[in-house]
């Protein structure tokens, strides 16, 4: 105690004139900030100047904790007041020493020794219920090395602002503060250990002497926890271990092997279930993207796109740390997959280092991809089920974190990079909150989509911002309201799940696509009258059957849904351009076969040879085509109503779910058996043109929808038009501002347009033409004439007969 002494009576001298009461209003991070610059200033003037100037600089450190700090922090831990008393006190010894490495080594420990006491203020303040103290405290603290795959630590500070609104009780208000603190220091804690290492590699003594010193005083704090977990005798072998890092000179090495030994397996701030499943999504996701980057970035053995090679080892760097937080986890599962997971990701993370540091013989692609696979399997099966299971609040990370890269993308002018990490974004999105949103708050969805897409109201949308290579600025401006809305959606994703809310949305959406299964069935059956009524029992047979399949889909959706999301937007858009094709086939043969007389004179032709083959036992070809059909039909809307009460029963369960969707369905089959009721007083030939125009409508919004989606996996590009849309023609109508989906929007128009003009030219006008020049000849009349005419007179006929034979 003689030197802390000594430094004492120079501080008050030192101080005469300006004493340190002057800064006892000051926030105890302002004190702490002089004490620590004060030490670091010794440093530098015991270099530059000599031991003069350090003593004085020592002196100013000391005075700064006798000022304000040091009260508060003996009450509430005199452990860290001595620790922080004994480090003053070795700063004055190494100052008269000339020892440069012994200073950084006091200033280590006289650091660690503020933080813990600082620790030990803010926990007793919260206990108490004490939020103004606390938060003032809270300043003073160690925060977990942010990157943008992770954020800072704030849980501490909300849980402070709620405890001083009453939103939340003191006990709430401590387990978090806990946590956040706890966490950051763990964290520290392993960034110091390996700063120690650097230090001994580059041979920087100074630099691995304050590492060890503070990396010894942080254990202090983890201490308590870590008895708690491991017992005491375990918990005093550790402390000894990290007590002798500042000690340990030529010996570091191992020491630091010790110290870090201990700590294997250990969580200072253990995740609950949830924030653990989380988080271990990340890791998932993270170690996927690794090799997609990586393949972005190389052809063969040679690196093409340092930009994406720079993303793979970011991805490998976020994936150690997720790793780094759940592995004494999993080690507790399974040993032996968790080391196997471990070595072959430093394995993964020398074959991304090699790429980036050289050009030429890096790894190639399957080589990455395969030991991510390794990673994959061992981690898999290392981890309980529930942390495989994707989940919104993973995804929401991920949106974030993906929008923060396309962010720093678009800012550095790499708008190409910018376009493929919204792209991914908005992958992220749209396969996982957005379909319950959907169910939940269809408006919140569109809007959000919106804002990824080309915009939605008077805010422009990132797709088209960066088409137009916007500034960073405007960017930002979207992303806050992006951020905003996204919260949003978290909030009333996180609300809506009671039983009522979930029943009513259930019986919303089966009734939403059960109506449109009716119209379709409508449309089907609109020319099936008269003798033709018969045709119906095939149609209705299918579309019942529909409805089993559909059931049974549901029932295989937790598997078959989930591999089939692996593909994203590229198995949507290939379903697609089939219906497109489908719908082409349809289309042309309705206007060149139906219209209007050759299907009908067609059908009275088979009739009666149908009827022979059905009383034989025969099913017709027709009666099977019309029975697929109707399957089809109704399939097509069972297979998108699987998919969004798929989305609520992870809400609420399959029984809740299955009340609205009996619901939905009923209500579904009332309004089917009206439209049918009344589809029989509807006149014959318009209820035809009728479904003309809905196959054409169908077909142009198809068509739109498809090549919107194509976009979004970048297999068509995408030129914004300058006009400004809101965003429900594109919900309803397929009508996207880009020249690529209008214009295939044209394009399909044309093709149905010109399919009625030329249905017209082939079957009714060509022939009247020809009729009339044979007449105006005096010629006979053609083969092709009376076909013609023959034609006009069936049709005329049939359609005179039809209506008169309706019930």
């Amino acid at each position: 105690m003689r030197g802390r002494r000594l430094v004492s009576f120079a501080a008050a001298a030192a101080f005469l004139l300006a004493p340190s009461a002057a800064h006892a209003a000051d926030a105890p991070w302002q004190d702490a900030g002089r004490v620590t610059d004060g030490l670091f200033d010794a440093q530098t003037e015991l270099v530059l100047d000599g031991q003069g100037a350090a003593t004085k600089d020592v002196a100013r450190a000391v005075g700064a904790y006798d000022g304000g700090l040091r009260s508060t922090i003996r009450k509430a831990d005199p452990a860290a007041d001595q620790a922080i008393e004994d480090g003053l006190s070795a700063a004055a010894k190494a100052v008269r020493a000339d020892d440069q490495t012994a200073l950084a080594s006091a200033r280590g420990a006289t650091r660690a020794g503020l933080f813990r006491g600082a620790y030990a203020v803010i926990t007793d303040a919260t206990r108490r219920g004490d939020a103004a103290t606390a938060k003032r405290w809270l300043l003073l603290r160690e925060y977990r090395t942010s990157t943008r795959f992770t954020r800072p630590g704030a849980q501490g500070t909300l849980a402070l602002d709620q405890l001083a609104r009453g939103k939340i009780t003191a006990e709430a208000a401590t387990q978090a503060v806990n946590k956040d603190l706890l966490d950051a220091y763990q964290a520290r804690l392993r960034d110091l250990i390996n700063d120690a290492r650097h230090g001994i590699e580059q041979d920087f003594p100074v630099r691995r002497a304050e590492a060890a010193a503070q990396a010894a005083g942080y254990f202090t704090i983890l201490a308590p926890r870590y008895a708690e977990d491991r017992g005491k005798a375990a918990e005093e072998q550790a402390s000894a271990a990290f007590a002798a890092l500042p000690t340990a000179g030529d010996g570091l090495g191992p020491a630091l092997d010790a110290a870090e030994k201990s700590l294997e397996g250990f969580t200072a701030a253990p995740f609950t279930p949830e924030e653990a499943a989380r988080r271990a999504q990340q890791l998932l996701q993270f170690l996927s993207l690794v090799p997609v980057e990586y393949g972005r970035g190389t052809k063969g053995d040679r690196v093409t796109r340092d930009f994406e090679i720079t993303e793979a080892v970011a991805f490998r760097t976020a994936a150690v740390g997720a790793f780094g937080d759940l592995r004494d986890q999993l080690a507790k599962r399974d040993r032996a997959r968790t080391e196997a997971a471990a070595a072959a990701l430093t394995e993964l993370g020398r074959l991304v280092t090699i790429a980036a540091k050289q050009k030429e013989g890096v790894p190639e692609h399957a080589q990455v991809e395969k030991v991510t696979a390794q990673v994959d399997t061992a981690l898999r099966a290392a981890m309980p089920k529930p942390w495989t299971e994707k989940t919104d609040e993973s995804d929401y990370d991920l949106i974030g974190l993906t929008l923060d890269r396309m962010e720093a993308a678009a800012g550095a002018g790499q708008y190409r990079q910018a376009e493929g990490a919204r792209l991914e974004a908005y992958a992220f999105f749209e396969f996982g909150p957005e379909r319950r949103l959907r169910s939940f708050d269809p408006g919140l969805a569109l809007d959000i989509e919106g804002l990824i897409w080309f915009g939605t109201g008077d805010q422009d949308g990132l797709a088209k911002q960066i088409a137009k290579r916007a500034a960073r600025r405007d960017i930002r401006e979207t992303r806050l309201v992006l951020d905003q809305k996204l919260a949003d959606a978290a909030a009333t994703l996180g609300d809506s799940a009671n039983k009522t809310t979930v029943i009513t949305n259930s019986a919303i959406i089966v009734f939403r696509e059960g109506l449109e299964g009716v119209l379709i069935l409508a449309a089907i059956t609109a020319s099936m009258v008269g003798l033709r009524r018969r045709l119906r029992r095939p149609v209705f047979v299918g579309a019942l059957a529909g409805l089993g399949v559909s059931i049974f889909t549901w029932v295989l959706a937790q598997t078959l849904l989930h591999s089939l999301d692996q593909y994203g937007e590229k198995l949507e858009a290939v379903v697609g351009l089939v219906a497109i094709a489908v719908l082409l086939l349809i289309t042309n043969w309705f206007f060149h076969k139906v219209y209007w007389s050759e299907w009908i004179a067609k059908f009275h032709r088979q009739r009666k040879r149908y009827e022979q083959l059905e009383k034989r036992g025969f099913v017709s070809a027709q009666a099977f085509g019309l029975f697929v059909l109707g399957l089809t039909s109704v399939y097509r809307e069972g297979f998108e109503t699987v998919l969004f009460l798929q989305s609520l029963q992870l809400s609420a369960g399959t029984a809740t779910v299955l009340e609205g969707a009996g619901l939905g369905l009923a209500m579904t089959f009332a309004v089917g058996a009206v439209t049918f009721y009344f589809q029989r007083k509807l006149p014959y030939k318009k209820m035809l043109i009728v479904t003309g125009v809905f196959i054409g409508f169908v077909l142009v919004v198809m068509v739109g929808q498809t090549v919107r989606t194509m976009q979004g996996t970048g297999w068509v590009p995408i030129t914004p038009l300058e006009i400004d849309l809101p965003y429900w023609p594109g919900l309803w109508l397929g009508v996207y501002p880009t020249i690529e989906t209008i214009g295939a929007q044209l394009a399909a128009a044309v093709f149905v347009i010109g399919s009625y003009f030329l249905a017209q030219e082939m079957k009714v006008k060509g022939p009247r033409r020809k009729r009339a020049r044979a007449a105006s000849s005096e010629t006979p009349v053609g083969a092709d004439a009376v076909a013609g005419e023959v034609d006009d007179v069936d049709e005329d006929a049939v359609v005179a007969g039809a209506e008169a034979q309706r019930d």
